[in-house]
């Protein structure tokens, strides 16, 4: 009976042991699931090409766990990833895009983030004589009359939708004439080939600070209006999938403005250039 009772004993230590095992390991998988499956997408351009995103992502994880993602874009196709639903968040440089982001309802939260400057890099001999000018509408109607050789992006980021605003607010068309080129690249492959063709070329003030060691025939000719980045929360009411990571996604809002966040972009960058690459913008227009 001893015998019959320690096998009966063991056979429930056994499956009690299991079925223990069994939920802890089943928790265990269910919160590393749940660490998986914590992830929010952040679409934005020369902020994720320069590292700043990467470096902002690093702190906020350490705090608050989950994972940053980014879909590196320029303004006016991240926005569009906003509207159908395939970032929580966007960051760009395209006031009256995101000011229609907004307007349409598409933006939980908005608010302005950071700013940096449009700069007008050319060739050393600058043919068109815009070197010292801070009125890009200037710069490009010289550029324009001296025919002298540009490279535009053309990819419908902030840069390219100012630019092809000037072109327009002056009443002229640069498109298919020989001295005009249109890269359909990000910043810095941009900035590369206007290097070695030798053309002038509108960028941040941001990616020539981190790459103007890379070009040997171009220099800084103009420094511009400043580049104000806003950054919007999507709406999850537009987009009720989103719901599901939204409390991270504000989380990560909320940090990118607060102390800690806004101290990561006011010192990104200037240990290694010796200069701010991004400057913190005080925050107007939070809801």
């Amino acid at each position: 009976m001893k015998a019959a009772v320690w096998k009966s004993s063991r056979g429930f230590s056994a499956i009690f042991l299991l079925a223990f095992l069994s939920f802890v390991l089943g928790g265990c998988a269910t919160k590393a699931l749940e660490e998986e499956y914590k992830q929010i997408v952040v679409a934005t351009g020369s902020p994720y090409e320069l590292g700043l995103v990467d470096e902002l992502a690093k702190a906020f994880q350490k705090k608050h766990g989950g994972t940053v993602r980014c879909i590196k874009t320029p303004t006016g196709p991240g926005l569009d990833l906003g509207r159908h639903g395939l970032t929580h968040i966007t960051m760009g440089h395209a006031p009256a895009a995101t000011a229609l982001f907004v307007k349409e309802g598409y933006a939980a939260r908005h608010t302005d983030l950071m700013h940096n400057f449009t700069v007008v890099v050319g060739p050393v001999n600058d043919p068109a004589k815009i070197t010292g000018l801070t009125d890009i509408k200037e710069v490009q109607r010289r550029i324009y009359e001296a025919k002298a050789p540009y490279l535009s992006r053309g990819d419908g980021g902030g840069m390219d939708i100012l630019e092809r605003k000037t072109w327009k607010d002056l009443q002229v068309e640069p498109e298919g004439q020989p001295w005009y080129q249109v890269s359909k690249k990000f910043m810095l492959d941009s900035l590369l080939d206007a290097d070695q063709n030798g053309q002038y070329h509108m960028l941040d003030s941001s990616t020539w600070a981190l790459h103007k060691s890379k070009t040997k025939g171009l220099k800084l000719l103009v420094k511009g209006p400043p580049n104000e980045y806003a950054m919007c929360l999507v709406n999850t009411e537009k987009n009720p999938h989103l719901r599901y990571n939204q409390e991270l996604a504000g989380k990560f809002y909320d940090f990118l403005i607060g102390s800690e966040g806004l101290k990561i972009i006011s010192e990104f960058g200037v240990k290694q250039y010796g200069e701010p690459i991004y400057y913190p913008t005080v925050v107007k227009t939070q809801n």
